[in-house]
């Protein structure tokens, strides 16, 4: 019973997207939006706002790596030639450098995860909506993303239509900006 519905199922769907049992004809159109994503300017941006401070991050962490490893061999040497009591402080500081390390590893990471969220949501919601806009605009009965396909012919693919459409309208909204500001400055 099931491959019997699922049989008729995929004839139906066959039927319909080639036409022959819907008389109109069927508009599908293909989007990769991570490609649509690395090559918008915006998306860029950001992209490079969080390497950045990934690095600095990075570097921190590795600065207090530093102090940690140099205290160590301070202690190591110390060891040799004084009691096991004297020694104590020196263990206290690394305990506490590594916990500062650690939670400022944490931390860090938390902050450049919520800031790529808190960059990246909108960009996602303006693909989303120029996807939309497209669709009705353009009268297409689907628009799939790539990563769901499992198959489709390349003439189906409108990434490149949307990378002109997602850039030209940032284009057009920072020169609006502009032109908004210009005027203050004047004043």
């Amino acid at each position: 019973m099931k491959k019997f519905v699922l049989t008729v199922f995929s004839l139906v769907l066959f039927g319909i997207l080639t036409g022959s049992i819907g008389q109109e004809s069927f508009k599908l159109g293909v989007v990769d939006s991570n490609r649509v994503l690395q090559n918008y300017k915006k998306a860029m941006d950001a992209d490079k706002f969080i390497k950045n401070a990934d690095a600095r991050l990075k570097k921190n962490l590795d600065d207090m790596a530093e102090d940690i490893r140099t205290l160590i061999e301070k202690k190591e040497k110390t060891e040799l030639f004084v009691e096991e009591a004297q020694t104590a402080e020196l263990v206290k500081q690394i305990q506490d450098k590594q916990l500062e390390f650690q939670r400022e590893r944490e931390q860090g990471t938390q902050a450049l995860y919520e800031k790529n969220r808190e960059l990246m949501q909108p960009i996602f919601k303006e693909l989303e909506q120029l996807i939309i806009k497209t669709g009705k605009d353009e009268n297409y009965d689907l628009i799939i993303d790539k990563q769901a396909a499992l198959y489709f012919n390349e003439k189906y693919d409108i990434t490149d239509k949307l990378i002109i459409l997602i850039n030209a309208e940032n284009e057009k909204a920072e020169q609006n900006n502009q032109d908004v500001e210009a005027p203050q400055k004047n004043e």
